[in-house]
């Protein structure tokens, strides 16, 4: 992992971010989910910021703030990427066989076409600043005109900044699954770690379809936590 340099010439930060970022998991089959290389005209933006606090876990949670039927889940990312981030996670979920250190990966479903998938990443940023950094995932995540973003909140965190989103991934979308309308949760951060500044973030999906999986995600983004500080969530449409 590089180490950010403000004085670097944009053009050179733009291709190391474009070289770091690009990834192509396949799983099940045909069901592809992609990260979207940010070097490119960005499309209108459809973003109504939302900065009152999010709701409280749709449905019953547990003392420790879990919703039932589901149990924490933590992802590290080794010495590379020295930060814990946890979630509540049922146990209907499969953790990837093609995980890395830097990518991890959760499946849910049997048939591909209707495949749920939770991503959970950290990478290195070449940007100026952790805000820099969130506001490029804003920019970009929901880029096309069929593409739109439901409800998010910003903020701070001890090490950086935060945006938590729902939207709505239209079929021309690069992120969308199988090409078809998906639901889409996450958080995405610009994150200091040791000096460095890294993307650390979560992002849910599941086809439009499921729409249970969607609600499940509601009760599951208000239990994202990075380090044990809790990661506020937007409130939900």
């Amino acid at each position: 992992m590089g180490r950010a340099v403000s004085g670097r010439p944009a053009s050179v930060r733009r291709a190391a971010a474009a070289g770091t970022l690009a990834l192509t998991v396949l799983l099940s089959g045909c069901s592809v989910f992609q990260i979207r290389t940010e070097d490119k005209s960005s499309g209108p933006m459809r973003i109504g910021v939302q900065e009152t606090a999010g709701p409280e876990p749709t449905g019953t949670p547990t003392e420790a703030g879990i919703p039932e039927g589901m149990t924490k889940t933590s992802v590290t990312f080794g010495s590379s990427c020295p930060v814990e981030l946890s979630f509540a996670l049922g146990d209907d979920w499969r953790d990837s066989s093609g995980n890395t250190d830097q990518f991890h990966v959760f499946t849910h479903g049997d048939d591909s076409s209707r495949a749920d998938i939770i991503l959970v990443n950290c990478t290195d940023e070449y940007g100026d600043s952790a805000q820099e950094v969130v506001d490029s995932k804003r920019r970009y995540n929901f880029s096309e005109q069929d593409s739109q973003v439901l409800a998010e909140r910003t903020g701070s965190l001890a090490a950086g900044e935060f945006w938590s989103y729902q939207g709505e991934l239209g079929p021309t979308e690069i992120l969308a699954l199988n090409s078809k309308p998906t639901y889409a949760f996450g958080v995405q951060t610009g994150y200091k770690i040791n000096g460095r500044l890294v993307n650390l973030s979560i992002e849910m999906r599941t086809p439009k379809t499921n729409t249970e999986v969607a609600e499940d995600f509601k009760k599951m983004l208000p239990t994202v936590t990075i380090d044990g500080e809790r990661v506020p969530a937007p409130s939900f449409r």
